[in-house]
């Protein structure tokens, strides 16, 4: 039986983006996956941002790929994040997902260390070479930017409504976790040079607040933190150089002290998920875990990027550690979170009967879903055991 496919994207990629794929993403996921996010792009229809529906064959004759080589190539994009994969009967919708920016890719915790190791420390540094400049000094300039209000009066204006779906770049979004710490006990703490309400847009706060949920700094270390990363001259690196210095100090201070904690029996009684922070997550459901270093800072970075339920996360995170002897890529955990959203999943007391259906010493089931595609199949044998509140059959 034939089938079919449409791409469909939310902006088209620029001549930057072009670099930033050539030059960052080809060396990870190779020519093939690198030639068909190429040829997807280019059949969507500048004006739709969608295109024709086509035999799939099409794209095996194009690319002169076999089957089993484009599959792999198709694999690759989607756990790289550039690819999101849907299918309906025999019709797959393929929707082109942008790339991050140079700055992004090569300061995230994940992607810039894999990238280094696939090609090596003189790769990785000419590669580099290649987006940084140095910035240029604003010191002795004043700011005389007018705002909006400056230059035009107010008016009470109509809210635009509208039911046509705006098309436009899509980019991800993170959220503030409120309840993690108090901003105004912080920037009570914060020495003159740093003491500036500008400084901290909301993007900032959001960063401090997922650094302080998920390494549990003191006030007074989240200080020295932020102090160490904002430099006058480079005020545009602030909110990097926050996750970059907060995931080494807490590897130096605290990283080796996690690895050897005595195993706690995992809590019987009902809890709540919500309340559970990412270290008390380790130390009851992952006491072993390697590289708890590691763990912690894709667990920032898993919270920050996706806006549900903190309990449903939390829900996912501990799913995802008694599946996988070693902490999975974010990637997996946004897979799995994917998976239960689609399911109706969607709140900490919904992720807690999930949890109750895990048979955690079954090695077998584990032992299987290793050697899968990274697919959360198991998850199905799970939705059987609780009957029809998703309507699972």
């Amino acid at each position: 039986m034939n089938k079919y496919f449409w791409v469909n994207t939310h902006g088209l990629i620029s001549s930057e983006d072009t670099k930033v794929l050539t030059l960052l993403y080809q060396p990870l996921i190779g020519s093939h996956a690198y030639g068909l996010y190429m040829m997807l792009i280019n059949l969507v229809d500048r004006n739709t941002f969608q295109s024709d529906v086509l035999e799939r064959k099409v794209l095996f004759d194009l690319l002169v790929l076999d089957e089993e080589t484009f599959s792999s190539a198709i694999d690759k994009l989607e756990a790289i994040g550039l690819l999101t994969t849907f299918l309906k009967d025999d019709l797959y919708l393929y929707r082109i997902n942008m790339p991050l920016n140079a700055r992004r890719f090569l300061l995230d915790a994940v992607l810039g260390s894999f990238l280094k190791s696939e090609v090596g420390e003189a790769n990785f540094n000419l590669l580099f070479s290649y987006f940084s400049q140095v910035e240029i000094s604003r010191k002795g300039y004043t700011n005389i930017t007018k705002s909006f209000d400056d230059v035009y009066k107010s008016k009470d204006l109509d809210i635009l409504k509208s039911d046509l779906f705006v098309m436009g770049r899509k980019n991800g979004s993170g959220i503030i976790i409120k309840d993690s710490f108090d901003f105004e006990k912080l920037y009570e703490k914060l020495p003159i040079r740093i003491k500036k309400r500008g400084i901290y847009t909301n993007r900032i706060k959001a960063q401090i607040a997922s650094v302080m949920y998920v390494y549990n700094f003191t006030i007074a270390e989240m200080v020295s933190i932020l102090s160490k990363s904002y430099d006058e001259e480079n005020k545009s690196l602030f909110y990097e150089r926050i996750a970059l210095n907060s995931q080494s100090y807490f590897n130096e201070t605290y990283g080796s002290d996690l690895i050897h904690i005595e195993k706690k029996e995992e809590p019987k009684h009902q809890i709540n998920l919500s309340k559970l922070t990412p270290q008390q997550i380790i130390k009851i459901f992952g006491p072993t875990m390697a590289n708890p270093g590691f763990a912690l800072e894709t667990m920032r970075q898993f919270i920050e990027k996706n806006a549900v339920d903190i309990g449903l996360m939390n829900g996912v995170i501990i799913a995802a550690i008694k599946f996988n002897d070693n902490f999975p890529h974010i990637n997996y955990l946004e897979k799995v979170l994917a998976d239960w959203l689609s399911r109706g999943i969607k709140t900490g007391d919904d992720a807690l009967l999930i949890l109750e259906g895990i048979d955690n010493s079954s090695k077998t089931r584990k032992k299987k879903h290793r050697e899968s595609s990274g697919e959360p199949d198991w998850i199905d044998e799970i939705m059987e055991s609780i009957g029809e509140k998703w309507n699972v059959k």
